[in-house]
């Protein structure tokens, strides 16, 4: 039983073209938590037809309605929404998935009893943190001064800004990844910042003309966007520019009509910067990447 609902009234199945809806109402309720899992339904469906934003879902139902979700990503990444049956939604998922879990993200109580369902707790990992989750009503942002003062511009990045941005998303995935320095992590970060260049999702702030802090939007539906890959090489830090540059995506994300803002992170420093903004915890967020 789980939250006093016998298994007998708890059904478990894959999902399929036809969910979307009933998927996106429980998901709606969990917002702040879900920003992955719902791009990724927005973007691709239910379809898992292999693409960058198609997975395998799993989900528990009780009374025809979505109580719970287990999503293995075409890259082996494990979304989760799973409040009471992450062990076994997780282990649906990745029967229907067919192929290794990579890595998961969801809730930390969730995480950990995935990965422990799935039986991983013995498997290497070169990424597993506990991290507070933040949320911000974009009436309530904080403009940092660093915004008001004379010189200093956040924009949109562009193509030409590749050669700069390409390096810096390099050293993220090292420090906050746990990336190995490889040339396939060169590749992959390039690959990486492309697309969010692409998409409008790529802000970098600029003092004096000269670049000095990088965000991204890292999901995005209308109504919340989430901000992630928040980079300011180590010559610039604690001058508040990673703070200016996150500020300045979401003037612009609200311009377009977001309302709220989330982003998670476990950096004492950064958890103070994002307060300033106007941030304020809301739960908690687990990350495991598994050793390659």
């Amino acid at each position: 039983m789980s939250q006093g609902i016998p298994d007998s009234q708890r059904l478990m199945r894959m999902l399929g073209p036809g969910d979307e809806t009933r998927l996106e109402d429980f998901l709606a309720a969990h917002a702040d938590s879900s920003m992955s899992l719902r791009e990724n339904l927005l973007r691709a469906g239910l379809r898992d037809d292999g693409g960058e934003f198609a997975a395998a879902y799993a989900a528990s139902f009780v009374d025809g309605r979505v109580c719970g979700v287990a999503a293995l990503c075409s890259n082996g990444m494990l979304l989760l929404q799973a409040p009471t049956d992450a062990a076994a939604l997780a282990r649906l998922a990745a029967e229907g998935g067919r192929r290794a879990v990579t890595g998961a993200l969801g809730p930390c109580a969730q995480v950990d009893a995935a990965i422990a369902g799935l039986g991983l707790e013995s498997r290497p990992m070169r990424k597993r943190t506990r991290e507070d989750l933040f949320g911000l009503s974009l009436r309530e942002l904080v403009v940092p001064a660093c915004l008001t003062t004379a010189g200093a511009v956040c924009r949109r990045a562009s193509a030409a800004d590749l050669p700069v941005l390409a390096p810096w998303r390099h050293g993220y995935e090292i420090a906050v990844r746990g990336a190995p320095d490889s040339a396939a992590t060169r590749v992959e970060a390039e690959r990486r910042v492309a697309g969010l260049i692409a998409d409008g999702d790529a802000f970098l702030l600029e003092v004096d003309g000269r670049p000095a802090a990088f965000c991204a939007i890292s999901a995005r539906l209308h109504e919340i966007v989430q901000i992630g890959g928040v980079w300011t090489p180590p010559a610039l830090r604690g001058r508040g520019f990673a703070r200016g540059a996150v500020a300045g995506a979401l003037m612009a994300a609200r311009a377009e009509g977001a309302r709220r803002a989330v982003l998670f992170t476990s950096d004492a420093a950064a958890r103070r910067s994002y307060e300033a903004l106007g941030f304020r915890r809301v739960g908690d967020f687990g990350i495991a990447l598994f050793a390659v």
